[in-house]
């Protein structure tokens, strides 16, 4: 399972997530052709107000403490499980007044870090330092979002726990040989660097309005959010065949950016 605490997919052949094109941050990064040739064609704001996506019976809501390895092997974990209170779960985060001034000093003003331009879903290179004078900027002009700031081996690992259930399934922890975790020591997730796979731990940071499109996590493994500022929503789509025929079809049209998956 990866850890997500949150603040606020060859051209011949796509994969189902495709990678998107890279490029550096700069102070002038001004509106460019690629920005309107991937505006979306569709409101984000409308669906967030359409009945038709507002389904119950989605999610199980439940309490910290009934979550356990018995829970699961007896029912199972089919649906996503919703936690109003984090009471009984074991988890630990940093408190409400964590800012982005934190997570810069825990990380590094020179992490480099993967942010993804909301209206176009492509990604652009920014240290932290950077990222936090944007974030911080009143009069933003772009809708910029950080999805994938992995911080374990980091000063911020030690203001996040996962939950006992967590730590319990994990295949990392559980699988993994020990002695390869226990030898990682670089912070960020250079691949000839590391050790185990480094997805456990993620901070996500978020301006208002940020939207990330619609997608399958890698390997189809599970994650758990907490959300520690702000609010988020999630649109969720149950994984059967049919579902997930569609969604491929989505895919390799290459119009996301036209179609509401």
């Amino acid at each position: 399972m990866s850890d997500k605490v949150s603040i606020s997919p060859s051209k011949s052949r796509r994969q189902l997530r495709e990678r998107k094109q890279r490029k550096l941050y700069s102070e002038e990064w001004a509106l460019g052709d690629d920005d309107y040739e991937g505006a979306r064609g569709f409101s984000v704001a409308e669906k967030l107000e359409s009945a038709r996506f507002a389904q119950s019976g989605m999610v199980r809501e439940m309490k910290g403490s009934d979550l356990t390895v018995g829970f699961l092997q007896q029912y199972g974990f089919n649906i996503p499980l919703l936690f109003k209170e984090k009471t009984g779960l074991g988890l630990q985060v940093p408190s409400p007044n964590f800012r982005i001034n934190d997570v810069r000093m825990c990380v590094g003003s020179r992490r480099v870090l993967d942010v993804m331009d909301v209206n176009t879903q492509k990604n652009v290179e920014m240290t932290m330092k950077e990222w936090e004078k944007y974030y911080e900027d009143p009069n933003k002009k772009k809708l910029l979002n950080v999805i994938s700031l992995e911080f374990s081996h980091t000063k911020l690992e030690n203001y996040v726990q996962s939950p006992n259930i967590v730590r319990q399934i994990d295949w990392v922890d559980v699988v993994w040989p020990k002695q390869l975790k226990e030898s990682q020591v670089e912070g960020t997730n250079v691949l000839n660097e590391m050790m185990y796979p480094k997805v456990q731990k993620y901070c996500l940071m978020s301006v208002k309005n940020c939207y990330t499109d619609f997608h399958v996590d890698f390997g189809g493994t599970s994650v758990w959010y907490h959300i520690l500022k702000g609010s988020k929503v999630f649109w969720l789509i149950p994984p059967t065949e049919k579902n997930l025929q569609l969604y491929k079809k989505w895919v390799l049209s290459g119009k996301q950016s036209d179609i509401f998956f």
